[in-house]
């Protein structure tokens, strides 16, 4: 068994395309809509990794329903301050970190539009 793909619902389609197409790389495989109101857009990283973005038009985008995501998207980088600088240079600040973990690794944390948090991970 493998994963085959992370699902992230988010609030702006559009924003969230943006933000994963051109500030992380990824690029659009397959789009969709399975019902009414419901739009699919995956995406694929530079090897096999693939995002799910779900756009429900249906739910409420009330304050008090977009308290943030409960998921972690952990992407593998080879060198995450060159990472860092380019997203800084976009307009995007770390979370947390960068930060160097006792097995070697070293790790970072933004969040997406949509309060999805992402992992940058250097050396896993």
């Amino acid at each position: 068994m493998k994963i085959g793909f992370v699902a992230i619902h988010v609030k702006d389609l559009d924003e969230s395309l943006v933000f994963y197409t051109e500030l992380l790389g990824f690029t659009e495989i397959k789009r969709f809509s399975p019902e009414e109101g419901v739009h699919l857009v995956f995406l694929k990283d530079e090897e096999a990794g693939k995002l799910e973005l779900v756009y429900n038009q249906n739910v409420s985008k009330s304050p008090k329903d977009s308290k943030g995501s409960k998921v972690t998207v952990g992407l593998e980088v080879q060198n995450l301050e060159a990472v860092l600088r380019k997203l800084k240079s976009k307009g995007v600040e770390p979370i947390r970190g960068p930060i160097a973990v006792p097995s070697g690794e070293k790790i970072a944390f933004i969040e997406d539009p949509n309060g999805v948090e992402i992992e940058f991970i250097e050396g896993f």
